[in-house]
């Protein structure tokens, strides 16, 4: 007896329940029978949900978003066009990604940053499997012959799922997000900063150059920069520790520790 790896029951029994539920004669009975292909199926909406955690969504909520949709394609199967199990997983998955799309911004990017946002998850997935490493926004752009603009501008979109706390962490030395964002009100001091600092960088080798670019400029993590760069996260953070304390000491006229 062939047994459906979604559910808790053989496929044979999954089928004589829904010839039952296509002859039900009362409203209560087409529940129970719902009811119970529903429960059957529940493990295959909590796998699909699952393959979207660390996406910036509760995988909670999306359990919920799947266990819905399991219910929409009990009450919208057709026998005739295949396996229960294909069509809901294809209901559920698509009940998924509505609800990134409709409802999971913070700050709702244009539409197609967010279709390039979602296909570049999905790249992102078939590059971990098939290269067991995370691709650069490089890879991406060869990968989905796509602009490295473009897909740089829809990585950063990622952080529109979820809004960061303003007490989050910032740094080591216990500072907050509060205590790093900029103030509207200083821009003044930014300008004179930056003025300050442009004679600094201008002596910088290139390599340290594109150190500050990758960081500062394209926003990349420690991680994504190694990656381009070749080395370590911790070979990055020491790097990045001695250009800052550089480009401070020669600010103020000092020198670096």
């Amino acid at each position: 007896m062939a047994v459906d790896p979604t559910s808790s029951f053989p496929s044979e029994e999954c089928a004589e329940l829904f010839s039952a539920l296509a002859s039900a004669t009362s409203a209560r009975e087409r529940s129970a029978l719902e009811e119970q292909i529903v429960e059957a199926h529940l493990p295959l909406a909590s796998r699909l949900a699952a393959r979207y955690r660390h996406r910036g969504v509760d995988v909670a909520d999306l359990t919920q978003v799947a266990s819905l949709a399991l219910v929409k394609a009990v009450r919208r199967y057709d026998p005739d066009r295949g396996t229960f199990a294909a069509f809901a997983a294809t209901t559920i998955l698509g009940e998924i990604k509505r609800h990134f799309r409709d409802y999971a911004w913070t700050v709702r990017p244009p539409r197609p940053i967010q279709d390039l946002q979602a296909t570049i998850a999905a790249a992102t997935e078939q590059f971990r499997h098939s290269r067991g490493t995370e691709p650069t926004s490089r890879d991406l752009a060869d990968l989905l012959g796509d602009d490295l603009t473009r897909i740089d501008e829809a990585r950063a979109a990622r952080a529109c799922f979820r809004a960061m706390s303003l007490d989050a962490p910032a740094g080591q030395d216990g500072s907050t997000v509060q205590d790093v964002v900029a103030d509207p009100r200083s821009d003044h001091e930014a300008i004179e900063q930056l003025a300050a600092l442009a004679p600094s960088c201008r002596r910088l080798s290139d390599a340290e150059r594109r150190l500050l670019e990758l960081r500062f400029f394209r926003d990349m993590t420690q991680a994504e920069m190694g990656q381009v760069l070749g080395l370590t996260q911790m070979q990055v953070s020491r790097h990045l520790s001695r250009l800052t304390r550089k480009l401070r000491a020669d600010v103020l006229g000092t020198r670096a520790t």
